[in-house]
């Protein structure tokens, strides 16, 4: 549920806020008592504060509604309740009774055009379940209400549909609603109806029979007598169940004048064979909605003035056949003059020849072979003569590329064609591409649902999940494994999980009579040169979840251009994907199948080599990307040394580095987790390497996920400490101790601040050891322990200053000065702070300059220095958002909002707090900056009058301070003490 402001929607909050906005705008115009409202939202388990609730959704409303354009009036109070006074069509559901109750009008009128185009608009504005995850007894009863309606317009659409003679249409979409809703009658009869207009026949009487299927088996009831009826109407071929329109193509047929030319004498209207080669549809075909729709659209658009074309691409296993087929099947009524199809080969290496599958298409037209002529050229054009003026699609399965498939293309615009590949084929025209992509879990779950059954499913939901995840959502995977299950009863879901579970034998169980996963992926394997198969099986464990081009290139020792040539036709051939231009990735059964051919031997493309290669070109991007990110922080020289290249890659700013680190990260990490279960005690180095790329990695904290990189830093600094690297281990422990300070797990956090330190001294390591004192100082201060914090800070800046790195000094400096600021001691941090701003300006370290000029904004303030505090708070602000600073930009909002508060500026102050609060509801393992900005914005409210919200968020607060143990607890909870709620 949400609010529309211009083009895009605003959310509205948590739930049971959602379920008052919900009472408010569906009796808009109305007074809704408050103890309606309780009622309607909690039902009998409403909290003994409820009303005091309610009021506080009522007032985020209001500003919610303002902030859209609404008038502030919008939502008032009447006596003991609130009205909502927007108008009546700017709520969805209320439009909808509006459009339905006009398009009743224009029926009335016979008006069936207008009224058809009514029903659409007013179906179109459900996206979803009405009112979905809103609770209480209110919005669950308008949503069976809103639902309801849903399916009676729909019902009413359908019925206008075949009045106006769109048949082929209609079929699609009511198929869909009929897996929606399968013991709704209506819909049933119209499919029926809609089929047997069509030209389809045992089609509708098939319907018929799965509808007293599916009624019998859920209801154990009969169809109705409507359905019954109609039934036996198309059994006895009822002329009026076929508008008056449709015999036209008939007629049209019989009227056509007698060929001339090169048809002459070949097979002219009299003679003209009608194929119907279409294999049979399958009947448990499952999802694709959407793709089976806008196929279907495309092949029977009536105002085509060229040929039709539809064309399907994705790897092997996708479902590229299957859905062709059903989508022929669906549209087959639309070409009365008959259904080709012919198997490509495409993917093999023993591809049709287009001139043979033209002399099967001829004679299947009616042509006598010895008047087949024998060129390929020839026999297109007399294959485009004869399909001249005539309406006959073609399925043209398994393609190899646009030359195999143009000289089976017609050229009447009547006719359609639909084409199957694993690459999109260029040079054919395309009416209408879609490229499939994996199965969704809930399209998975419901195919291995229709093979299995739901009755063995149902017990086993978690492990059936577990079992479409483990075949990575491929539908052929999928498959198989539903006909393995379906053919063993004595197994369990859960026990075809575990057989999944070993990667090394997933594509052997992956296997079910003639089908085979692996099968699917040799076809394409065949076709590459021996350099592009090196390249595929060399890749396979290093690009994970996936890969760019240059660190592609570099793992291959190529130049990118090189790389390029050969990664390519591995997309072509399906056996790569391409999510975005110079990326790749495998899909996990392919990765699964290039892992078990046999690996390169003997060149330098073996496994060892080329992960190698890959970790000193991701050290030698990840140094460069610290360069950017701390300028002049001597840190790097350690990072870099013996990496970088002279003629190496080099970024052209901080915002292209940032990039190339959030791009990478996942490999990176993959290729640093690669090599500790690889690592030999013989090779120190690579772990040294790999260290390394995780401290380059850390200087980018607020753009990837730290909680990951910590997870490998587990495992590097368990390897580097059995190994006896001392230099790798202190700095994976320094990563984790990072880590842990980001999530305000203190303990932990000193744990590993303190590993990292005595494995830094062992080393000689004083660039990290120096920042490993300073997190132990940030410990310190966050514990309240300031003396301790000033300690450790000196001591850091001690070794800074000998190591010369004046970044990590400054930053000290600022760390110290804030220890001294919560000390009461703001006099004396002041100086140091101004000092460190005009260094880090001069340095040009925007992210230092940000965080200096917060810490000189919280020395002003304490100093009583308001509007300075403030200003210097603005300008920390300007610079986060034009570096893209959005952690630090937060911290500032809330100090500004502090400051604002003391000020007497509520309204701003709230705004500030409100922002802050925002941001780091959105951001995971912050809590302690996200306790401090809702300990600010409780202040807020507070001073504004808002007890409430205050009582709330000070709550929240002590939530967080409570569970992370940090000691600002005791202070949240003198504030809830402090709180009186006031009316409201």
């Amino acid at each position: 549920m949400g609010i529309r402001d211009g083009e895009s929607v605003v959310p509205c909050g948590p739930p049971q806020q959602q379920a008052a906005l919900a009472m408010l705008a569906l009796r808009r115009g109305h007074a809704v008592p408050l103890h309606e409202l309780v009622s309607g939202v909690w039902g009998d388990t409403a909290p003994d504060s409820a009303v005091m609730i309610v009021r506080t959704y009522v007032w985020r409303l209001r500003k919610l509604l303002t902030s859209a354009g609404c008038d502030p009036q919008a939502l008032a109070r009447v006596g003991d309740g609130y009205r909502l006074a927007e108008e009546p069509l700017s709520v969805d559901a209320s439009r909808a009774e509006h459009l339905a109750a006009e398009a009743a009008r224009a029926r009335g009128a016979e008006k069936y055009d207008e009224c058809a185009a009514l029903l659409t608009k007013a179906v179109s504005l459900w996206r979803g379940e009405p009112l979905a995850g809103v609770p209480g007894p209110f919005a669950d009863r308008q949503r069976s209400r809103l639902s309801e309606l849903r399916l009676t317009l729909l019902e009413e659409r359908f019925d206008l549909d075949l009045l106006l003679g769109r048949h082929a249409q209609a079929v699609p979409e009511l198929t869909a609603l009929i897996r929606e809703e399968p013991l709704r009658e209506r819909p049933y009869g119209f499919l029926m109806r809609a089929l047997y207009a069509a030209g389809r026949q045992a089609d509708a009487l098939a319907v018929f029979g799965k509808a007293r299927e599916v009624l019998a088996h859920e209801l154990g009831l009969d169809p109705g007598p409507e359905l019954r009826t109609l039934h036996e109407r198309i059994l006895a071929c009822a002329p009026d169940l076929v508008p008056a329109a449709a015999p036209v193509t008939a007629v049209a047929r019989a009227a056509r004048p007698q060929q001339t030319g090169a048809a002459a004498g070949v097979a002219g209207p009299a003679d003209f064979a009608r194929p119907a080669q279409l294999p049979a549809d399958i009947s448990d075909f499952s999802g694709r909605d959407e793709a089976v729709a806008e196929l279907c659209r495309a092949l029977t658009d009536p105002d085509r003035t060229a040929l039709a074309v539809a064309s399907v691409s994705g790897m092997g296993g996708i479902g590229k056949s299957t859905l062709a087929l059903r989508v022929a099947h669906q549209v087959k009524g639309e070409f009365p003059d008959g259904q080709l199809y012919a198997d490509l080969r495409g993917s093999g290496t023993d591809a049709a020849d287009p001139g043979t599958i033209l002399v099967s298409f001829l004679t299947a037209l009616g042509v006598s072979r010895r008047k087949v002529p024998g060129s390929l050229e020839d026999r297109s054009r007399m294959f485009r003569t004869l399909l001249d003026d005539r309406r006959v699609l073609l399925l043209l399965d398994n393609a190899r590329d646009a030359a195999q498939v143009r000289p089976l293309l017609p050229g009447a615009a009547r006719c359609a064609v639909v084409v199957t590949s694993r690459a999109r084929p260029v040079g054919v025209p395309s009416g209408a591409h879609v490229r499939l992509e994996e199965f969704s879990t809930g399209e998975a779950l419901s195919l291995v649902r229709r093979i299995v059954g739901e009755s063995r499913i149902a017990p086993e939901e978690e492990a059936a999940l577990a079992l479409v995840i483990a075949c990575a959502c491929l539908p052929l995977a999928v498959r198989i494994v539903a006909t393995r299950l379906s053919s063993r009863p004595g197994w369990t879901v859960t026990h075809l999980v575990a057989r999944l579970t070993d990667e090394r034998r997933r594509l052997a169980e992956l296997r079910a009579d003639d089908l085979a996963v692996a099968a699917a992926f040799e076809l394409g394997y065949r076709q590459l040169t021996d350099r592009q198969a090196t390249a595929f099986r060399s890749l396979a464990s290093v690009a994970w979840p996936h890969i760019g081009l240059g660190a592609a290139s570099a793992a291959l020792g190529l130049a990118e251009a090189e790389a390029e040539d050969l990664l390519e036709p591995l997309v072509d051939a399906a056996l790569l994907e391409s999510p975005a231009p110079g990326r790749y990735r495998y899909h996990d059964l392919v990765r699964d199948f290039a892992r078990q051919l046999p690996p390169p031997t003997g060149t330098a493309l073996e496994g060892p080599a080329v992960e190698r290669r890959l970790l000193d070109h991701l050290l030698e991007m990840a140094g460069e990307a610290f360069r950017w990110m701390v300028p002049g922080d001597p840190v790097h020289s350690t990072i870099a040394a013996g990496a970088v290249r002279p003629d190496g890659p080099r970024f052209t700013g901080l915002a292209e580095a940032r990039e190339w680190v959030i791009t990478e990260f996942d490999c990176a990490l993959h290729a640093v987790q690669l090599l500790v279960r690889r690592w030999e005690a013989a090779e120190p180095e690579p772990l040294t390497e790999a260290a390394d790329i995780l401290v380059a990695l850390s200087s980018f904290g607020q753009d990837i996920p730290y909680p990951q990189m910590a997870v490998a830093a587990e495992a590097l600094a368990e390897a580097a400490a059995l190994a006896g690297n001392h230099r790798a281990a202190g700095r994976a422990h320094f990563i984790r101790g990072n880590a842990a300070i980001q999530e305000t797990r203190l303990t932990r956090a000193r744990t590993h601040a303190q590993l990292a330190a005595e494995f830094c001294r062992r080393a000689g390591d004083r660039a990290i050891l120096q920042q490993a004192y300073n997190d132990l100082g940030v410990i310190a201060q966050f514990e309240q322990r300031y003396d301790d914090a000033a300690g450790f800070f000196d001591e850091a800046l001690v070794l800074a200053r000998e190591w010369g790195q004046r970044s990590g000094e400054l930053i000290t400096t600022l760390n110290a000065a804030l220890a001294r600021i919560r000390g009461q001691r703001a006099e004396e941090a002041l100086p140091a702070c101004e000092e460190a701003l005009s260094a880090l300006r001069g340095m040009a370290d925007q992210h230092g300059v940000a965080h200096a000029l917060c810490v000189r904004g919280q020395a002003l303030h304490e100093l009583g220095r308001y509007q300075e505090a403030l200003d210097g708070y603005r300008e920390c602000l300007d610079v986060c958002a034009a570096a893209g600073i959005p952690g630090q930009q937060a911290q500032a909002w809330y100090r500004c909002a502090e400051t604002l508060r003391v000020m007497g500026d509520v309204e701003r102050a709230l705004e500030a707090a409100d922002r802050a609060v925002a941001h780091y509801r959105t951001v995971p393992g912050r809590d302690r900056d996200r306790g401090y900005a809702l300990w600010t914005q409780a202040r807020v409210s507070l001073d504004a009058g808002y007890h409430g919200r205050a009582l709330a968020q000070a709550g929240e607060a002590l939530e967080v301070f409570t569970r992370t143990a940090l000691p600002e607890a005791a202070q949240v909870r003198a504030l809830i003490d402090g709180i009186r709620p006031a009316p409201v």
